[in-house]
Order: structure tokens, then C-alpha cells, then sequence
């Protein structure tokens, strides 16, 4: 792998980990038609780590206020929807497995389309209110299902809070926040796969992780900025299209 490629790829992760589009599905998508070795864990683990720093540098005051009050209740939340995310994991793994897969992509893409272009149902009013016990319990499970390649984690959490009546603006801060323990938890079990002293290519990947951290902090940044007022099925309209690629070309 060169260095360009290696910072095209972290650029990829940054940018569709944290826009609805899935970084997953993205990532599998261009490895794919790049002709990328299969076993890229240790990489993939790197580019897990970089997003990881993304969320921890632009919410380091929150995490600071959270580290410091342990027992508030947004800490309660997100242990309740990591716990079912997690739980949900350990008993599907086998399923997760096989989802793993290209070709799986314009549907999934095609899914994740439908989940956005849903919440021109939401409205804006005056009864949004705060993450409550039952949102963090319905998105740790919408979670779960966002593991599959090509369903966005950040588009799956950020629907599924809106539905339940959560603020936009609190909803898209916490389904960043809920990514951290998924992102470590995430770490750990690809780091037990690796093994030990991985081969890898050390400029690319520390290119990569670099571009993933900035490009990471961008798409956060604009997550937030726009989610106030721009509407999240504008980015089912480029999924929709992906997914009719997609399928052409794996399938026709």
C-alpha cells in the first residue's frame, strides 16, 4: 500500500464515520475495487483509533464533565445502550460475520437511505426533550443492527433518537458520545484477532490515521453545525445512488 493510499482510505474513514453514509460499507467498497489485501484488521484497527481521538478531541469538554460526575444520568444511558449494543454482539456474532461481504452493500446502502429519507417525518417542536431511559435503550439496539456494512451507525442512532422524540441537536451529540465505547470496545475485540507483531506498512497507516483524525473532526464539526437545520435525507439521495451502482456492478 502507498502513502497516498493509505491517506485516501483514512480519509474515507473520517469522513463516513461520522456523516450517515457508513464507514464500514465504505471501507469494504474500496478495498474491494482497489484490490486491497482481505486481512487489513491491524489496519482497520489503526483507522478505529483515529476516529476514536476525532470524537475525544471535539467533545473533550463533555467527556472531561462526564469523567468528573460519574453518576449522571447521561453516563447511565450510554453504559445502557453500549451494554445492549455489546450483548447483542456477542450473541449474533456468527451472523455479524457473514455480513462482511461487497455484496451485501446496495442493500444495506439502500437501507440506510430509507432510515434518513424517514425522518422528513420528524418535526421540530416544542416537546423534544432530553435522551431519556427508553431512547438509550431502543438506540443500543439500533445500534446492534448499524454493526452490519453498508447501515450507518451515526445516520441508524441519530434516526432512531429523533424518532423518540430526542432534540436533533442532543441526539447527534449523543450518538457521537455512544460511539466512544463502541469504537474501544470495537478496538479490543479486533486487537484479541490480530495476534501478535502484525505485518503492516508503517507509513500508510500513520498517514492514515492522521487523515482519519482530521477528516474525523471535520465530519463531526459539520454533523453539528447542520443538523439543526438541514434534513438527513439529503444524504439518502448519494446512497440511493451508490446502492444502483453497487448492484449493477456486482450483480449485472
Amino acid at each position: 500500500m502507498s502513502i497516498w493510499m493509505g491517506l485516501f482510505l483514512g480519509i474515507i474513514q473520517g469522513l463516513t464515520e461520522f456523516l450517515p453514509v457508513s464507514s464500514s460499507g465504505h471501507l469494504i467498497l474500496f478495498q474491494h475495487f482497489l484490490n486491497l489485501p482481505s486481512d487489513m484488521l491491524f489496519f482497520n484497527i489503526i483507522l478505529h483509533l483515529a476516529t476514536l481521538l476525532a470524537v475525544v478531541i471535539v467533545f473533550r469538554k463533555t467527556i472531561w464533565q462526564l469523567v468528573r460526575h460519574p453518576f449522571n444520568k447521561l453516563n447511565l444511558y450510554l453504559v445502557i445502550s453500549t451494554a445492549i449494543t455489546c450483548g447483542l454482539v456477542v450473541l449474533f456474532k456468527e451472523y455479524i460475520d457473514k455480513t462482511f461481504t461487497y455484496k451485501i452493500l446496495p442493500i444495506t446502502f439502500l437501507v440506510t437511505a430509507i432510515i434518513l429519507f424517514t425522518t422528513t417525518f420528524v418535526t421540530n417542536n416544542d416537546k423534544a426533550h432530553e435522551v431519556t431511559g427508553p431512547a438509550a435503550t431502543v438506540v443500543g439496539v439500533a445500534q446492534f443492527f448499524a454493526v452490519t456494512p453498508g447501515l450507518s451507525r451515526s445516520g441508524t442512532t441519530i434516526s432512531t433518537l429523533l424518532f423518540t422524540g430526542v432534540k436533533r441537536e442532543k441526539a447527534a451529540d449523543y450518538s457521537f458520545l455512544m460511539s466512544i465505547p463502541v469504537i474501544i470496545a470495537s478496538f479490543l475485540y479486533e486487537l484479541l484477532d490480530v495476534g501478535t507483531a502484525p505485518a503492516f506498512d508503517v507509513w500508510p497507516t500513520i498517514a492514515a490515521f492522521i487523515a482519519a483524525v482530521i477528516s474525523g473532526i471535520l465530519a463531526i464539526k459539520f454533523m453539528l453545525r447542520i443538523i439543526q437545520n438541514v434534513k438527513l435525507h439529503w444524504f439518502s439521495l448519494y446512497l440511493v445512488i451508490l446502492a444502483i451502482v453497487c448492484g449493477i456492478l456486482f450483480y449485472v
